[in-house]
């Protein structure tokens, strides 16, 4: 996982080998000049006063009109009394008005606030365990020089395995999405007790496509490794069954 926004890492809230949830904050970058907008934000959004004052001329000019009004009807007020009350009530409601739209821009500038804080910590995608932490606290970072091969903390789901094989292309007729494989785990990476054993994996994928140059076709296999007894990365042959063709998961 990389940043999304350029930075110095501020925090590093967990450590190479521990269990994380999807969601969990991992590392966050400095944010000071984020946090004091935020605030600032947030305390004009919650300053009631101007709102408070408004509205009280408002309801204050509003019944002066509506007494104006009625003294009207009766023929104790002028119109230009009453017309002029009025053109004051329609100021004060804009000011009113106006009050409630700056409070709600200031709500708009908090929430833009906090959704940069948000962008500026890395929270796992996945259920999973921290393999690595390639950076220090202090340190820069950049999402322009991130890639594939360059990340700052690598988060990696060891329940359910993926397998990547290669077979011949005539192979690829006979192999369905759904159908289940075995793998035998090579001696030599393997955990002890995992060495040469064989293990089960459902097709999710192969590839529509044969490669031209080798005459093969891309296989993707999901494994189950609930117990964590096979070891992420370790490598595997494919075993191919012997009637020549694989069976799916849901036969007998």
């Amino acid at each position: 996982m990389s940043p999304a926004e350029s930075g110095v890492i501020r925090e590093i809230m967990v450590k190479e080998g521990d269990h994380v949830i999807k969601g969990q904050p991992l590392l966050k970058l400095d944010s000071e000049a984020i946090e004091a907008r935020l605030a600032v934000a947030m305390a004009q959004a919650d300053n009631m006063g101007g709102i408070n004052a408004a509205e009280s001329e408002y309801q204050l000019q509003k019944e002066r009109y509506e007494k104006l009004a009625k003294l009207e009807s009766r023929d104790v007020s002028s119109e230009y009394e009453v017309q002029r009350a009025l053109a004051t009530m329609k100021t004060a409601e804009g000011r009113l008005t106006e009050a409630l739209e700056q409070k709600r821009v200031f709500q708009l500038q908090a929430d833009q606030a906090r959704a940069e804080l948000e962008r500026r910590i890395l929270k796992s995608p996945i259920d999973g365990i921290v393999v690595e932490i390639v950076k220090d606290i202090s340190e820069p970072v950049s999402p322009i020089e991130s890639s594939r091969e360059e990340y700052l903390i690598r988060v990696v789901r060891i329940d359910q395995l993926q397998a990547v094989a290669h077979l011949d292309g005539e192979w690829a007729g006979r192999i369905r999405e759904g159908y289940e494989m075995e793998l035998k785990l090579d001696s030599k990476d393997a955990d002890e007790g995992a060495a040469g054993r064989r293990v089960k994996g459902v097709v999710e994928y192969i590839s529509p496509v044969i490669d031209s140059a080798s005459n093969t076709v891309r296989l993707r296999l999901v494994v189950d490794n609930s117990a964590g007894t096979i070891r992420a990365g370790s490598p595997a042959r494919l075993l191919l069954p012997v009637s020549g063709a694989a069976r799916t998961v849901s036969e007998p």
